[in-house]
């Protein structure tokens, strides 16, 4: 590889900015973020300089500004990561405007929009037969009230961009749940006043090591050049939560989806990151289909501790260099969040789903957590003091309502 490294800009922080900063920085590339505010990421000594630039998500004539200013300050060409759909959906819509300023890591507006689009995209998957939860798309308040009174619940309300949601509605996960039609009314209307587009969908039961990631990336001739699998252990929160505890696992065990995804990515003529989540159901014995994100994820780090670097792999093939395919990793190794790890450790102990041994031994294995790292601390110590002041905020929250 060239000496003369380009840049990487980072568009996004939290902890996929900082995963893709110490990942990429520690081969000695110079990592930059775009923020809408300073995290914990922009802390991290791999953090070259970061650009506080609020709402460049949602308005594309501040995220050109700010590339605009980048590539003025930096006087070479550097590498673009989207660590949100929507950031994947605007690149995908720009980049053609900046083709002699930036490389990237993000497809063609058409697949790319099929991925994030949750609504196309499970059409999609209906037109090449692959299982995914029994899912409905209501057309109107009417059309609502029909599916509704049909429907087995719970049953969840999944919105077509699941960053807008979570934007909009802070601390619902990635979807409403509703337990009876009436819910189900009132929550689609309350998704419609805010212009979300909503769609139903079955809850597959299963603990979540029935949940499995195939990831890796696909070049401009869309063929993989890196792939990678792993088996969530722990979420949170339990239910449609993020992994808190996941470990490698080999691609076999997976075979018949990778060759699924594989298919589909390139018949839709995707290239760019993927993850694709997938489930098994109990009842039917089946592995369905929940999601590809055509972004950087929670986690992917784990592909770099196991020998199957998926973001450096990605950063070669964008820069032109020569780029070896990879799916042979070690196997067994884990990553961990360890808070929200805690906290559904503790739930499931409650519950008895997990014993004092049993929650030890799957503590075994841990390569790489996710604020936490010896070799760069101030990301840990920030998220510390961040939590104390959003627990202040909340306790004086607590107070002001009880007065009122």
């Amino acid at each position: 590889m060239s000496k003369n490294l380009s840049p990487v800009i980072v568009l996004g922080g939290g902890l996929t900015g900082l995963g893709i900063a110490r990942v990429l920085g520690k081969l000695g590339i110079d990592v930059y973020l775009v923020v809408n505010k300073k995290d914990e990421a922009v802390y991290s000594k791999f953090c070259k300089k970061a650009y506080i630039t609020p709402k460049f998500r949602e308005n594309e004539k501040i995220l050109k500004k700010v590339l605009h200013t980048i590539s003025r300050n930096l006087g070479k060409r550097a590498v673009v990561y989207p660590t949100s759909d929507l950031d994947a959906l605007l690149l995908s819509q720009i980049k053609e405007d900046f083709v002699d300023d930036f490389h990237f890591v993000v497809g063609n507006k058409k697949p790319v929009d099929i991925l994030v689009n949750k609504k196309k995209f499970y059409k999609e998957l209906n037109h090449h037969k692959i299982d995914y939860p029994a899912t409905f798309f209501p057309e109107d308040l009417d059309d609502t009230k029909r599916i509704g009174a049909d429907l087995t619940y719970p049953i969840f309300i999944r919105p077509s961009n699941s960053q807008l949601f979570s934007k909009t509605f802070t601390g619902q996960g990635k979807g409403f749940f509703a337990y009876s039609p009436k819910q189900l009314i009132q929550h689609y209307q309350l998704a419609i006043k805010h212009e979300i587009e909503v769609m139903f969908q079955e809850i597959i039961p299963g603990p979540p090591t029935n949940s499995f990631q195939f990831e890796g990336y696909y070049n401009k001739e869309h063929n993989p050049t890196v792939l990678f699998a792993r088996q969530r252990i722990r979420i949170w929160p339990p239910e449609f939560g993020n992994s808190t505890l996941c470990v490698s696992i080999p691609l076999t065990k997976i075979g018949p989806q990778k060759i699924k995804v594989d298919n589909f990515l390139k018949e839709i003529g995707y290239n760019g990151l993927m993850s694709a989540e997938f489930k098994k159901d109990e009842r039917d014995g089946k592995m369905k289909i929940l999601e590809i994100n055509a972004r950087a994820w929670w986690h992917f780090w784990l592909s770099a501790d196991c020998g199957a670097d998926i973001m450096f792999s990605s950063y070669l093939d964008a820069i032109g260099e020569k780029n070896e395919y990879i799916e042979n990793y070690k196997i067994g190794l884990k990553s961990i969040y360890f808070l929200p790890d805690f906290m559904a450790s503790f739930s499931m102990f409650i519950k008895r789903n997990l014993s004092l041994a049993e929650w030890i031994n799957s503590l075994k294995g841990i390569s790489v957590s996710t604020f936490f790292s010896r070799a760069d601390f101030s990301p840990f110590l920030m998220t510390i003091y961040y939590n104390i002041l959003t627990l202040k905020q909340q306790i004086n929250q607590f107070r002001y309502n009880a007065k009122v």
